[in-house]
């Protein structure tokens, strides 16, 4: 099952250019793969039009915050970004060549409190980042 950007705007808090996902491509219970978009200067998180390599680990937390929402079956994410670990940035900035970027998170862990996600970002099939993410559960998330 794809989803297109406005769904995956439902899911997110983030709207307008500030949402980075322009498809789901693939998910499961465990997984879930998106692409976006080609970068350019005009991007939200560029710095004199170059976005910075860090900049993948927030598209990782938007897509574990859509396949977090794919689990639990509602619109809105149930926690925030707690913490990365393990981030390796395996370049410098991201492309803006007009290639999109794939997103992979992979579900590590989830109890009462949060959950674990590691993350890969690549453009075409060049490395950018990869790590670790933790989402902590807000007071009114289900359990």
């Amino acid at each position: 099952m794809t989803l297109d950007r406005a769904a995956i705007e439902r899911s997110l808090p983030h709207a307008g250019k500030m949402c980075l996902l322009d498809a789901v491509m693939q998910w499961d219970t465990t997984h879930i793969v998106c692409i976006t978009a080609p970068t350019g200067a005009i991007h939200p998180l560029a710095r004199g039009g170059i976005v910075p390599a860090v900049a993948a680990a927030e598209y990782a937390a938007q897509a574990a915050a859509v396949h977090g929402a794919l689990l639990d079956g509602h619109s809105a994410p149930p926690g925030m970004l707690a913490k990365l670990s393990k981030v390796e940035l395996h370049a410098k900035c991201i492309p803006a060549d007009g290639r999109s970027l794939a997103v992979r998170a992979r579900l590590l862990a989830r109890g009462a409190s949060g959950c674990l996600y590691a993350f890969e970002v690549d453009c075409a099939h060049h490395p950018i980042a990869s790590g670790r993410l933790m989402v902590a559960f807000t007071e009114s998330s289900p359990r």
